[in-house]
């Protein structure tokens, strides 16, 4: 039962929900405006990219081709919601755009690594 779990989590239908779970939130949360979020410890620049970096890891774990077309979508995705949020009482920044960049390159790191240890792997088998 758990492989079978494991074995769905590498699905690109769980990678596929993941990315739409992401990107309900991220864009909940951004585009929201300000006075309607509860307060929260922490940077605002942390936060682009634990969200950011999050809603990448939700979807990295499925085909690895489609994982990078949905992490440029991210950052895409990134850049225009600071283009938005001075429409919804938020600041555009570009700083947040950056942080929101570094987090998704923090999870392509990641799984780059992630794959290349797991490709070792099995060849030593």
């Amino acid at each position: 039962m758990i492989q079978r779990f494991f074995t769905f989590c590498q699905s690109p239908t769980a990678q596929a929900v993941g990315f739409c779970i992401g990107a309900f939130i991220i864009s909940l949360s951004t585009l929201s405006p300000a006075e309607y979020l509860p307060p929260t410890p922490g940077s605002d620049k942390l936060h682009h990219v634990l969200g950011f970096g999050g809603w990448a890891l939700m979807c990295a774990f499925g085909p690895t081709r489609r994982f990078l077309y949905m992490a440029a979508f991210i950052v895409f995705w990134g850049g225009m919601i600071e283009l938005i949020q001075p429409y919804v009482n938020r600041y555009g920044e570009w700083l947040d755009f950056y942080a929101d960049t570094f987090g998704v390159v923090l999870v392509l790191f990641g799984k780059g690594l992630f794959d290349h240890f797991n490709k070792s792997k099995h060849k030593a088998r």
